[in-house]
């Protein structure tokens, strides 16, 4: 094991301060996925599921080797690492295939035309952006008037949702796995590839408001506070939709 570089840290403070700080970000992106106030069709594709599987592979070893945290035993998590590493590589479902296939299926979705209608490229906020403001749910069915529904419970439930999709946000697949496999090298010796398009220069469309939005979802800490600028972007995909 090298943990030379892990700045002035003991081994077992990094690897605990570093599972904890992934821990929190994969639990409340796990949790947002199984508790949205309404169906969200994109969990279910295969970027979704392919998210999911991620984070509950990453989410098995940290939750594994927790308790070994405070009794300071590097030689116990040290075995747990590397038997976990070992049943991951023969799994069909480990992290890196899963991870693989979330970028192939994303290279695929960023060449719809649709998808590049609205100026967006290959990464995981533009696909978040395009699931929540483009593709139809039970939010634009109230604004392009196919549902009814009370200004109240629209402001409660858009609210709810936002808060939860920027859990998502938070929870990035390449830097969470980029941290985590950095996390355990110390154990394997081993660093992965792990594909990656860059953020590109926004692209400016028609869609005045939903250019808006995709800056300020990119800057703001606090998406709940969105709602307003959120129902005007479905207003105006709504009416463009018509």
């Amino acid at each position: 094991m090298n943990f030379s570089s892990k700045e002035k840290k003991s081994p077992e403070e990094w690897l605990e301060d570093e599972a904890s700080r992934q821990l929190s970000k994969i639990i409340h992106a796990l949790n947002a996925t199984h508790t949205m106030p309404f169906q969200c069709i994109w969990l279910q594709s295969d970027i979704g599921i392919k998210y999911q599987d991620m984070l509950r592979g990453m989410e098995s070893l940290l939750l594994t080797i927790w308790s070994q945290f405070k009794r300071n035993n590097i030689s116990k998590i040290e075995n747990q690492v590397m038997t976990w590493y070992g049943r991951q590589k023969r799994s069909q479902n480990n992290i890196l295939s899963s991870y693989y296939l979330y970028q192939e299926r994303l290279n695929e979705w960023a060449s719809l035309p649709e998808v590049k209608s609205y100026g967006l490229s290959s990464n995981w906020s533009d696909y978040l952006l395009f699931v929540m403001a483009v593709e139809k749910n039970y939010l634009s069915k109230v604004s392009s008037g196919a549902i009814s529904m009370l200004e109240r419970e629209r402001k409660a439930i858009t609210t709810l949702f936002l808060s939860k999709m920027q859990m998502l946000y938070i929870a990035e697949p390449h830097e969470l796995c980029m941290d985590f496999f950095s996390w355990i090298s110390p154990f394997t010796q081993e660093s992965v590839f792990l594909p990656y398009n860059e953020d590109i220069e926004l692209t400016q469309t028609k869609f005045v408001t939903f250019n808006k939005f995709r800056m300020e979802i990119n800057k703001n800490n606090k998406w709940s506070l969105l709602y307003d600028m959120y129902m005007d972007v479905l207003d105006e995909i709504a009416r463009v939709k018509r």
